[in-house]
């Protein structure tokens, strides 16, 4: 993302469509918006709510996604300019600078920035579309998950800092609360997204006091709180307004008036995401990219690549591979050569049979593996024997056979399929680590249809392996295949184009 960032004054918002476009041959990181304080003159402060909404809405079509839009409130509230606290390249107008000498010299704070007109229409006060301004409250409340700012949040938090007079608190939902959200585990950590919070609010309004804290029920602050008037509620969320003042009632506290936002549409959706600009979607949008920087390993030889793919049962990790291998990637499914390790003749059969018994062979002599499954997934310290036994000639014969494939195939990139990999320690025989995540319920429904387990019988597997955090934790790269089998392709497609170029191979 581009660290350059703009500061556009305008005053024709019947053209800010126009002129917010105009901005993206700059290729900017950050793009402030001061609407010009002689607004002030013609409409209070929350006349703009609709106005911030469509504006916000639009962003990121008309800018590119990549831009971090903001509306600076403070100008609407104070006529003195308040600077925002960072470094600016850009100062633009949309207004021919020479016809209106405002005052107002933005460029006095922002030294060594560039003066660019936008726009060459005269200076004036465009305030058609501005709706009516409606009453303002000392303290203001509202509440949500905020993953990832995004135009939905700008939008709740601007619209409460717009009806704020005094005080805003904001309850951020701590890890009790975001379970049941879509892709959850790759839900930003509590106190991250409370410090994103509290950065947008004083980077757009700093005539306000700020409470942004993290709450672990859904009524927070408001609950206890007697210092609060109006309660900001989405129209997703707008039953809980109702709920909170229940609570306050049985409390002895004031009812709060209730403030309904409705949801953005989002007009860069697709097919298998949500209709609303959402942070579900902007979670979809991280699979199959990387989760963090690549980290580089010397103790491994540059080539061939080492992939570890991790995942649950039944999450897809399998299908995943197949797609690598469509791609030009070599494959080794562990799983395979702990089948081969199994049979009469390897080190391991006699090894498994001395700790497990002969109760575990079929007629033939071999080792019928789903009788041994049930007695290590219903006993953890079984499993840990069973593993003890494989995981170490697992790994040897992997590498035997990453040499064989690099060497008679040529293969530059090779995935090793291992569902184990975390729990044996096997991070550092790999590159990178990339996994296949599902949700629980759906895990536990493929293995009941797949596999004609029973949901208690599924729910014992899933329990006994690595969790989804876990995974999220440990990995370069995640992948859900949780939607169709086109969102799927398209994660292992954007990852595999992205590799092959990092490492310049020609496959």
């Amino acid at each position: 993302m581009s660290s350059k960032t703009g500061l556009l004054t305008a005053v024709h918002l019947a053209n800010i469509t126009s002129t917010l476009a105009a901005t993206r041959k700059y290729a900017l990181g950050t793009l402030y918006l001061q609407l010009h304080p002689r607004f002030q003159d013609v409409a209070k402060p929350n006349a703009f709510s609709k106005f911030i909404a469509t504006v916000y809405q639009s962003s990121p079509k008309v800018l590119g996604p990549g831009v971090d839009l903001r509306i600076l409130i403070s100008s609407l509230k104070s006529k003195e300019i308040v600077p925002v606290n960072r470094r600016i390249d850009y100062l633009f107008s949309d207004y021919c600078l020479d016809s209106h000498r405002d005052g107002l010299d933005v460029a006095r704070f922002y030294p060594g920035a560039s003066v660019i007109e936008l726009g060459t229409q005269p200076f004036s006060i465009d305030a058609n579309g501005l709706t009516d301004s409606s009453e303002t409250y000392k303290n203001v409340v509202l509440g949500g998950t905020f993953d990832r700012i995004h135009a939905g949040h700008k939008v709740l938090l601007s619209q409460a800092a717009l009806l704020a007079e005094d005080r805003l608190v904001v309850g951020v939902t701590d890890e009790n609360m975001i379970k049941s959200k879509k892709l959850w585990e790759l839900i930003m950590p509590t106190e991250r997204r409370i410090e994103d919070v509290r950065a947008f609010l004083e980077d757009v309004d700093r005539t306000l006091r700020y409470e942004v804290v993290p709450i672990s029920d859904p009524f927070g602050p408001t609950a206890t709180d007697p210092n609060m008037d109006l309660i900001v509620v989405s129209t997703e969320t707008a039953r809980g307004g109702a709920k909170v003042n229940e609570l306050r009632a049985k409390n002895g506290l004031n009812q709060l008036r209730v403030r309904t936002i409705d949801l953005l549409d989002d007009e860069l959706t697709e097919e298998d995401k949500e209709d609303k600009i959402s942070s579900s979607n902007m979670r979809m949008d991280l699979l199959g990219t990387r989760l963090k920087p690549r980290d580089l390993k010397p103790h491994l030889s540059p080539k061939p690549y080492i992939i570890g793919l991790v995942g649950g049962v039944a999450a897809g990790k399998s299908k995943m591979a197949e797609r690598f291998a469509k791609l030009g990637a070599g494959v080794i499914d562990c799983d395979k050569i702990a089948h081969e390790l199994y049979e009469p003749g390897e080190d391991c059969y006699q090894t498994v049979i001395n700790n497990f018994g002969v109760g575990i062979l079929n007629e033939d002599k071999t080792i019928h593996r789903k009788a041994l499954g049930a007695i290590v997934f219903s006993d953890p310290d079984k499993l840990d024997l069973l593993n003890t036994i494989l995981w170490d000639a697992i790994l040897e014969r992997t590498k035997l056979r990453i040499k064989e494939i690099y060497e008679k195939q040529n293969k530059q990139i090779i995935i090793m399929e291992a569902a184990v990999l975390l729990r044996a320690g096997w991070q550092n025989a790999c590159h990178e680590i990339w996994s296949c995540i599902i949700p629980r319920e759906e895990a536990i429904q493929r293995l009941m249809d797949r596999n004609g387990l029973t949901e208690e019988e599924a729910d014992k597997r899933i329990k006994a392996q690595v969790s989804n955090t876990e995974l999220v934790q440990n990995s370069d790269i995640v992948f859900c295949t949780a939607w169709s089998y086109e969102y799927s392709q398209k994660q292992a497609e954007k990852v595999w184009t992205d590799l092959v170029e990092e490492l310049k191979l020609k496959l």
